[in-house]
């Protein structure tokens, strides 16, 4: 089931409105990640330039952001965004357990 949140961000200096949170991330992750931290998560990104770590030939970009980090708090962020669409996908989220710069 996917859940749909309104959220204006600008990423790759592109405007977004909505964030579509998929329940991936809860077969695995439940105990650790929830929704609102999610919207945290997505909310750090604002401002920021990414890459695509692949397109998908219907034209989805595929991002992976990491690390992410929530206070000292490090996670991998998996996003996708469509080129002719106004929001940000969110794939899965999880707490890294070390991250070393």
């Amino acid at each position: 089931m996917r859940r749909e949140y309104l959220l204006k961000i600008e990423v790759n200096g592109r405007q977004f409105n909505r964030v579509v949170i998929d329940s991936h991330y809860q077969v695995k992750h439940l105990k650790s990640i929830t929704d609102p931290l999610i919207l945290e998560l997505v909310k750090s990104l604002n401002g920021s330039e990414s890459l695509p770590e692949k397109v998908l030939p219907s034209g989805f970009e595929i991002y992976v952001d990491d690390p992410v980090f929530l206070g000292e708090k490090p996670y991998r962020l998996i996003w996708t965004a469509h080129p002719k669409e106004n929001y940000i996908g969110i794939i899965n989220a999880f707490r890294r357990a070390v991250w070393r710069k």
